[in-house]
């Protein structure tokens, strides 16, 4: 199904997305030559994505280019003019911004995080998929996904993937009522 709004994103077993510092070198532990996890197809049916400010500022700064050929609003209190045709800083609403674009968009909408704006979009009620990748790895510290004993309620579990490198996928549905 297109134009929906979907959660990808990645966490430790024990539910943090980066480590201290946003640390990000967990994911290396399911890094193997030729396995994206499904992301190519994933990213195939993208047309627009969202990220916070802190998220992409962290990708950035790993030498990452950041998805040139998508179209890209950067969730941030200060908006900003970088000269990028397909990159936009949004610092208004961000739910009229997401209905927007499921009317506009032809193909889905990646939320890539970070926690706050996971967080903001699942408590409006705008996220339709979340695909969560679980390494196998206790952080103990560092960026919750969800608070301690907050996690979406109106989810169904619809595909679950074990991977060879212990890499654990679900791929929830939003429950339509």
């Amino acid at each position: 199904m297109n134009n929906n709004l979907i959660l990808y994103i990645a966490s430790s077993q024990d539910g943090f997305i980066s480590g201290e510092s946003d640390d990000l070198s967990f994911l290396k532990l399911v890094e193997i030559e030729g396995e994206d996890y499904g992301y190519l197809k994933f990213i195939n049916s993208v047309e627009a994505i969202l990220v916070g400010r802190k998220t992409y500022d962290k990708v950035i700064s790993m030498g990452f280019p950041y998805h040139e050929n998508k179209n890209v609003y950067v969730i941030s209190r200060d908006e900003k003019k970088l000269g990028k045709k397909k990159l936009t800083f949004f610092s208004n609403d961000i739910s009229e911004l997401v209905t927007q674009l499921k009317k506009s968009s032809t193909k889905n909408i990646y939320c890539d995080g970070g926690a706050e704006l996971a967080k903001y979009l699942i408590s409006k009620n705008l996220i339709d998929q979340i695909i969560l990748s679980i390494v196998p790895v206790e952080l103990k510290k560092g960026t919750l996904l969800f608070e301690k004993g907050i996690v979406p309620q109106n989810f169904q579990l619809k595909k679950t993937n074990k991977f060879e490198s212990g890499l654990v996928q679900f791929t929830y549905s939003k429950i339509l009522s």
